[in-house]
This record gives structure tokens, C-alpha cells and sequence, in this order.
């Protein structure tokens, strides 16, 4: 597995690495992406939900990060707790997830918004909200933009404008930064090529009523 920081990563890494106080960042649908690898080595607590547990159990052994395991029979949910490190990993159905978190300073989405079907996003968006503390935490979405009718998703088109459609009555949106993803994104699979892709990363901050 490549452990390059690609471009779209690397705004949302220098924005936690300046912190001086440690953040709480969340990854909704985490998988074992290496993103809460880098968020730890910046001295960062990462909590995770995931789905399959064999994608969190992948995460803690290829990073070699021993740990140990709760069951939570209130909320249906087996927690994966590092040991000696700040990560802990809820394995449990995102939309039902109803655990009291400790205040989260970010949420990183770089692969769930553009995963799920679109039937689903408004639903995954109120998952969102509420984690979320009007007026601090901030939310970066990565959504995906492509141009080739050829390609079946996922991931799915996130625009610009479903973005400002699915949280502009509730949260400020910002656009961040764009980049090229179409080398990185047909290097991993030479199966599903794509003639191009963007990412497009959102800052998302609820509003304060």
C-alpha cells in the first residue's frame, strides 16, 4: 500500500500540524485509510466508524498499533481501542451510530460522501451534523468530480452544487482547493481507468442559531 500524501490530503495535514493543542478528528466510514495514520504521527486523536470489521482490524495490525476490544451492547457496536495511542474505532452501522463522542474538532470525509448511494446523502449528512458543535468543529469534504460517461462509480459525483444543496441551510460552505487525481486514481486499479477526475475539497462549519 502506496504511503505518499497525496495533494488533496496535504491542506487538511498542515491545518492540524500548526494546532499546538491536540484535536479530536473523526473519520466517518474510516476503513483503513492512511489519513488517520498521519493525523496520530502529528500527535492528533483520531475516532473512526467503520462498517466492516475487518477493515479496522487491517488498520490497527498494518500499522502495527496493538490494541484491545469493547463491546457496547447499548449501542450494537464493537469499539477497537489503541493501546498507548489515541485511536479508537467504532465498528458499527454509520447510520445508526448514536455514541456520545468528547467535542470533535474536525470530521475528515475523503471517501464516504462520494462512497454512498446519492439516495442516501441526506441521511449521512444529518449522521454528520450531528457530531458536530455550531460555530467550532470543521467538517472537510472531498467531493469527486469526472467528466467520462464511460465510468461506473463509485465514487459518485459530488458537485459543487450538491454540496451547497446539502448543508447551505445549516452550515457555512467553502470552497478549498482542487486537484488532478485522475494518475493517482488509475494507478491503483488498472481495471477502472477514468479519462479524468477531481477532487475537490469543502470546508463545511455549522452555523450558530
Amino acid at each position: 500500500m502506496s504511503k505518499v500524501i497525496h495533494d488533496g490530503n496535504k491542506h487538511v495535514l498542515s491545518k492540524l500540524a500548526s494546532s499546538k493543542e491536540q484535536q479530536c478528528v473523526v473519520f466517518p466510514l474510516c476503513g483503513k485509510t492512511l489519513d488517520m495514520k498521519a493525523v496520530l504521527d502529528i500527535g492528533h486523536r483520531v475516532i473512526g466508524i467503520e462498517g466492516f470489521q475487518s477493515a479496522v482490524e487491517a488498520f490497527f495490525k498494518e500499522n502495527n498499533i496493538p490494541y484491545e476490544i469493547e463491546k457496547d451492547e447499548s449501542n450494537q457496536c464493537e469499539i477497537y481501542k489503541g493501546i498507548d495511542c489515541p485511536v479508537t474505532i467504532y465498528v458499527v452501522d454509520f447510520y445508526t451510530f448514536n455514541k456520545s463522542l468528547p467535542p470533535v474538532d474536525y470530521i475528515w470525509d475523503r471517501g464516504g460522501l462520494v462512497a454512498i448511494d446519492p439516495s442516501n446523502r441526506e441521511q449521512y449528512r444529518d449522521c454528520l451534523l450531528r457530531m458536530m458543535t455550531p460555530g467550532h468543529t470543521q467538517l472537510f469534504i472531498a467531493a469527486v468530480y469526472y467528466n467520462d460517461p464511460t465510468f461506473s462509480a463509485p465514487p459518485h459525483i459530488v458537485s459543487d452544487d450538491d454540496v451547497n444543496h446539502l448543508f447551505g441551510s445549516t452550515c457555512s460552505s467553502k470552497f478549498v482547493e482542487a486537484h488532478d487525481e485522475t494518475e493517482e486514481f488509475n494507478s491503483r486499479d488498472a481495471l477502472r481507468r477514468v479519462n479524468f477526475i477531481e477532487e475537490r475539497l469543502h470546508l463545511i462549519v455549522r452555523k450558530q442559531m
